[in-house]
């Protein structure tokens, strides 16, 4: 750290002091020093497992003998739009390509007319070194777009690969992308992980991607390096538009993606994204019009769907919501299943808090109010709730969620099923068409809503399995913390939402048969969510629908054992066959869903 860095230290020490007390500035130093030594020891805790995974000069040897006995072997094509660069990072760049493990690649250099003549010379010098290097001069410039579709017009290779300037491969980073095409030939399109290289070169900021995540990528281009695209899937759709400089890539990968669904992510680290003064890793102020760039190829991208709309900014620069006009105003049939229980404070029940947050505050008009319950509602809350105007429909037997559920459902006239437990209360007053938004989506299946503890924790944003138990995402975060690149400001697919406020078409539900009554208490939505992704729908959180959920922590203590087993029995063979929950990488932490990296 820098002599400027520890000289601060105590002016803000004495400041803390004068203006809280010493108590205060010592436990704030203290706090500071405990939370800096966290950080490095975390930072030299993934530079240790980089290493590790790094291929070593024998280990390249190896790749070498191996690739020369496949019969068919991909050649890959990387291109690189260069300008104006200094010539120690461009070096840097074509060695990463150059050190290449995996054999079969050409290099084409595309020079955007740069104005340096110490950048054309390291071009001039590497075109004379290795034959497999091309290098385009252009005679004007034309933007990182007509660059690389100069490179691209040259490219032999089955596949492109694509490589900033200043940024570097890792030295396996061809030879794992020709392994997965090579067991699986009709890949369309790959991405790895990715992390970035500080200007001292350090490796900082992993980001240990989901799998294909079509809702998650509508809001931040996370599929971004390495990508390696087929050529001739590129060349269809007529490359890259000089008209999205600064977020080419996003909608390049928007429109492959209207394509194909072929998609294959590598959960391994492949390329190193360098952080400078003028690069979008070093935030908004570097290239603004990258941003801009970005809301327009979105917004393009819905007018090509059949759910067209338009593009918001969230708190987060680079992180967006897309919004979609809804279709039709569908009838909500809202199915709450409820003993009547009180809330915590006695004040009345929470079925009739839930009811009048629903009506009082909810701005869509179109709904059907269904309560279930096995006669145990107390008679004067049953006379208040159907002040409300709900249907009530009642079931003789013990309670089983699941059951409940379905016979509420098959009572119940709207296109559209809103499962809602009754100790949910309505925050944001357009949750349900926030949800409405991806529900009305024919790929799509469950649609869940961001829940809250009464005290501003997250109780739910998303569902992730690891080993075969489900768990939450998240859990008892700050409300307002944005989570792992973003993960609970905006909407993400996962394996499965919960049910306590859950939405989807009635024709996906009577598609699985509804609930499964042999989970009468838990585990009855995982299950649920997935035969909904086991049918070829996806699920997706939205943070846009926010609810209380005040009785959820009590609950949670009451998961039946018995019910994990069966469970688990259903389920094991899917979720193997799936490599895990496609939904969270395995190289973060696997055993809790915290979405931290412990290496």
């Amino acid at each position: 750290m820098s002599l400027k860095f520890w000289l601060n230290k105590p002016l803000a020490f004495a400041k803390v002091w004068q203006e809280r007390g010493l108590r205060s500035a010592v436990y704030d130093s203290l706090k500071y020093v405990l939370w800096t030594g966290k950080r490095l020891q975390a930072k030299q805790r993934y530079i240790n497992w980089l290493t590790a995974q790094q291929l070593s000069p024998e280990d390249v040897l190896n790749v070498r003998a191996d690739v020369a006995t496949w019969d068919q072997a991909p050649t890959f094509s990387v291109l690189v739009p260069v300008y104006n660069i200094k010539p120690t990072l461009l070096t840097q760049a074509i060695e990463s390509v150059r050190s290449q493990a995996y054999p079969h690649w050409q290099l084409i250099l595309a020079d955007d007319c740069s104005p340096s003549p110490e950048t054309r010379a390291v071009l001039a010098q590497y075109a004379k070194l290795d034959e497999r290097i091309h290098v385009i001069l252009l005679p004007q410039n034309g933007g990182i777009s007509a660059a690389t579709n100069a490179a691209l017009e040259q490219a032999n290779g089955d596949y492109i690969a694509l490589l900033d300037h200043d940024d570097e491969m890792t030295i396996g980073a061809l030879y794992e992308n020709a392994q997965v095409i090579r067991q699986q030939p009709d890949i369309d399109i790959l991405y790895s992980d990715e992390d970035k290289i500080t200007q001292k070169g350090q490796y900082v900021a992993p980001f240990f991607k989901p799998d294909w995540s079509p809702d998650y990528f509508h809001g931040c281009m996370y599929t971004c390096h390495l990508g390696v695209y087929r050529t001739s899937l590129v060349r269809e759709i007529g490359g890259f538009r000089p008209a999205y400089d600064g977020a080419q890539d996003w909608d390049l990968m928007l429109r492959l993606s209207e394509k194909t669904q072929r998609i294959h992510h590598i959960p391994k680290i492949l390329y190193h994204w360098r952080i400078t003064e003028t690069s979008v890793t070093s935030g908004a102020e570097a290239k603004p019009w990258a941003y801009e760039a970005a809301q327009r190829a979105l917004t393009d991208m819905t007018l090509r769907s059949p759910y067209p709309g338009y593009v918001e900014e969230t708190s987060e620069i680079g992180f967006y919501r897309v919004r979609r006009q809804l279709v039709e105003q569908p009838l909500v049939s809202i199915i709450i299943p409820s003993a009547g229980t009180p809330m915590a404070d006695g004040s009345r029940s929470h079925l009739e808090n839930c009811l009048e947050s629903v009506v009082k505050k909810s701005t869509y008009p179109h709904i059907e109010l269904v309560v279930v319950d096995g006669y145990d509602i107390p008679p004067g809350t049953l006379d208040k709730v159907k002040d409300f105007g709900v249907e009530l429909i009642r079931c003789d037997e013990p309670f089983n969620f699941s059951r409940r559920i379905n016979a509420g459902v098959a009572h119940s006239q709207g296109d559209i099923v809103l499962l809602l437990n009754d100790d949910i209360e309505v925050i944001t007053p357009d949750w349900i068409e926030s949800m409405l938004e991806l529900a009305q989506q024919s790929e799509i299946g469950a649609v869940g809503a961001k829940l809250l503890f009464p005290n501003d924790l997250v109780q739910h944003a998303g569902v992730i399995i690891i080993d075969g138990r489900p768990g939450h995402a998240f859990y008892e975060l700050q409300s307002d913390h944005p989570g792992y690149y973003c993960a609970t400001m905006i909407n993400r697919n996962y394996l499965c939402v919960t049910g306590a406020c859950l939405m989807l078409r009635r024709s996906a539900f009577d598609e699985v048969n509804g609930l499964d009554d042999i989970f009468p208490l838990s585990y009855n939505d995982v299950d649920f969510c997935l035969k909904l992704h086991q049918a070829g729908y996806r699920n997706v959180y939205t943070p846009f629908a926010q609810l209380i959920h005040h009785g959820s922590a009590s609950r949670d203590a009451a998961v039946m054992p018995e019910e994990l087993v069966t469970f688990q029995d259903r389920w094991q063979t899917y979720l193997e066959g799936l490599g895990g929950d496609p939904y969270y990488n395995p190289n973060l932490n696997q055993e809790h869903a915290s979405f931290s990296f412990e290496g």
